[in-house]
């Protein structure tokens, strides 16, 4: 049912224009059963003519009819929906936006010791047989085992904040403005008021005012997971996504959104 309302509220324009040109079509068929009904001579068409302005009536109540079930889908019903639409399942901890390097220890490298030779010289009186070589004892340094740390060599990738996010009580943190995403994402950002009532993630094509609901949910969040958005539904492109937050009267800051481009 919601699909169906979510589908009527898109395609509302359309379903306007069909509803006109058909209503012009009857207004030019009245013009002719009427010309038809001045010049009938026999009974049997005035009859016929009296048929065609029934069918004529009937068609303009239906048109009447489809319009304004058209309008109050659009204006009513889809508002009324929205928050109950697709809430997200919000985990019960959020891992945070970067994961902390664990620092490396390190040891040192035992340093080789070099054997230092002595030549055993012999007195003069003595016939010099054999030079000996002895090896001097020497102390070996203690390996430092104490674990050093090392600064990480990669820094994870910064999170880009939207420049279009006027009011910090609706921010997306994640994805980033312009950033190619595929696949199953999460939105994470902030949607929180002191008055809150829900919050909403929209879409539409870039440069389009044409929002449909996404997803969202009646709990607020902080610098947390908003919701898990599977990029295949959007099908590839340029797309906005949009972040509102109501509050208990119905009105809500300025929205924040961002620009991503799905390449699935």
């Amino acid at each position: 049912m919601g699909i169906l309302i979510q589908y009527i509220a898109t395609y509302a324009p359309w379903i306007y224009f069909v509803c006109g040109v058909i209503a012009l079509y009857q207004l030019y068929r009245t013009w002719l059963v009427r010309a038809e009904r001045r010049q009938a001579v026999f009974s049997l068409e005035r009859e016929k003519a009296v048929r065609d302005m029934g069918s004529i009536f009937s068609t303009a109540l239906l048109l009447l009819l489809a319009m304004g079930i058209t309008y109050f889908t659009s204006t009513t019903l889809v508002k009324a929906l929205e928050p109950l639409g697709q809430e997200a399942n919000v985990p019960p901890g959020f891992p945070g936006v970067a994961e902390q390097l664990i620092p490396t220890p390190i040891t040192t490298p035992l340093t080789p010791v070099a054997a230092a030779t002595t030549d055993v010289i012999l007195s003069p009186s003595q016939t010099p047989l054999l030079q000996t070589t002895v090896e001097e004892p020497t102390t070996e340094p203690t390996p430092d085992t104490t674990p050093s740390l090392v600064s990480p060599t990669a820094t994870p990738a910064p999170i880009v904040q939207s420049p279009v996010c006027p009011d910090q009580r609706a921010v997306i943190l994640r994805p980033g403005m312009n950033e190619t995403v595929r696949g199953n994402i999460s939105v994470v950002g902030t949607a929180d008021h002191a008055n809150f009532q829900f919050y909403k993630i929209e879409y539409a094509p870039v440069g389009s005012n044409s929002f449909v609901y996404l997803a969202g949910d009646r709990n607020p969040v902080v610098n947390g997971f908003l919701a898990d958005i599977n990029t295949s539904t959007l099908g590839n492109g340029a797309w906005t996504l949009q972040l509102t937050v109501v509050d208990q009267t119905g009105n809500w800051p300025d929205p924040c959104q961002v620009n991503i481009l799905v390449e699935n």
